[in-house]
C-alpha cells in the first residue's frame, strides 16, 4: 500500500484520551463539533439533524442512543484495527488509536480519528477510519472513493485538523467482505465544512435557535421533550393545517404511484428472482417464512462528492 500526496502536519493539539462514548469523551466534543458531527451541520446526516444538535450542544435532548448496528460496529471496531496494524501497516510504521485531539488555530474543531499512522521518524503521515456496514449497497468498488457522503464529511473533517491530505477507510460487510477505500477531500470540501462549522459553533455561542427542518430525528426529539398528552386543546394557523391535509394528500399519491410500478414490475418478473437493468440491480422477489413472493427494490448507489450532496 502506497501513500498519496504528502500531508500537511502541525494543526493537531491532543486533548487526551479516551474511550468511545464515555462520559469523558462526550465532555471533550460538548465545546465542539467533532467529525460525526459536521454531517448534521451540513444536513447529510441520516441520524442527526441541524436541529437536535444544536439543542444536543444546550443539553436539552440527550445524546443518540446506539442501534444495534452501531453497538456491534464498536464492538468489532478493535478487530478490524488489529488487522489493519498486523496486515496492512506499511514497513517500518506504526499505529495508534484513542486520542482526542483538537485543531490548533479552530479549537472547536475535533477529531477522534479510529487509527493514526507514523513513520519511522515519528512523523504523522496518514490514517484509517473504520466502518461496519450491514450492507454493501452504499459502497462502491474496492479502492475507490465511493463511500456514502456523511463519511466523506467525517474524514475530510478529520483531514482538516490532523494536517492530512487524506485516510483510508477499512470496510467490513458481515463478517468476510474486507474492503479498504481511500478518500481525500478538496480544498472546496474542506472551505465548505470550516465555514459551515463556524456558522453553527457562532449560532451556538448567541443563542440563535435553529428553524425545524424536515428531519426524522427531529421529530424524534420533538416527541421526546413533550412526553405526555395533558387533555388541552390548541388553535392552529390555518396554514399550517392546509399544508398538513396537503402533504397527507401527496403522499397518498406517491404512495399509489409506487403500487403501480411494482404491479408492473410483479407483472414483468413473473417467476423471476431479480431484475437488471444492464449492470444495475433494480428489484428481487423474496418470500418471508414460505409466503408469496414479494417484489423488493435493490438498492440505488449514487456516489456523491461533498459538494453534489449539498447542491442536491
Amino acid at each position: 500500500m502506497t501513500f498519496h500526496t504528502p500531508p500537511l502536519n502541525g494543526t493537531a493539539v491532543p486533548i487526551g484520551t479516551f474511550k468511545a462514548g464515555s462520559p469523558e469523551w462526550h465532555a471533550a466534543r460538548a465545546a465542539g463539533l467533532g467529525g460525526s458531527e459536521i454531517s448534521a451541520v451540513l444536513g447529510l446526516n441520516p441520524w442527526e439533524s441541524y436541529w437536535t444538535l444544536w439543542w444536543r450542544k444546550k443539553d436539552r435532548i440527550p445524546p443518540v442512543l446506539e442501534n444495534e448496528y452501531m453497538v456491534m460496529g464498536s464492538l468489532f471496531e478493535p478487530v478490524i484495527y488489529e488487522h489493519y496494524r498486523d496486515n496492512l501497516l506499511p514497513a517500518g510504521h506504526t499505529m495508534t488509536t484513542g486520542t482526542t485531539y483538537r485543531h490548533a488555530d479552530h479549537p472547536w474543531m475535533i477529531a477522534n480519528p479510529d487509527g493514526l499512522i507514523w513513520d519511522q521518524a515519528g512523523n504523522l503521515v496518514d490514517g484509517i477510519e473504520i466502518k461496519c456496514a450491514a450492507r454493501e449497497d452504499k459502497w462502491g468498488a474496492e479502492g475507490s472513493d465511493q463511500i456514502p457522503v456523511y463519511y466523506k464529511t467525517q474524514i475530510a473533517w478529520y483531514c482538516m485538523v490532523m494536517g492530512l491530505r487524506g485516510l483510508w477507510v477499512r470496510m467490513v460487510v458481515g463478517v468476510g467482505d474486507w474492503r479498504t477505500y481511500r478518500f481525500e477531500p478538496t480544498q472546496q470540501d474542506r472551505a465548505t465544512l470550516l465555514a459551515a462549522g463556524q456558522e453553527f459553533m457562532e449560532a451556538l455561542a448567541a443563542d440563535q435557535e435553529p428553524d425545524l427542518d424536515d428531519h426524522g430525528a427531529t421529530y424524534e426529539a420533538l416527541r421526546y421533550l413533550h412526553p405526555e398528552i395533558d387533555g388541552s386543546t390548541i388553535e392552529i394557523h390555518s396554514d399550517l393545517a392546509d399544508r398538513w391535509w396537503d402533504a397527507q394528500t401527496r403522499l397518498a399519491h406517491a404512495a399509489d404511484q409506487l403500487t403501480g410500478v411494482r404491479n408492473e414490475l410483479a407483472l414483468t418478473m413473473a417467476s423471476s428472482w431479480r431484475a437488471m437493468c444492464g449492470d444495475q440491480l433494480v428489484a428481487t422477489r423474496q418470500s418471508r417464512k414460505g409466503g408469496t413472493p414479494f417484489v423488493k427494490t435493490a438498492p440505488n448507489p449514487h456516489f456523491e462528492s461533498i459538494t453534489d450532496a449539498l447542491k442536491g
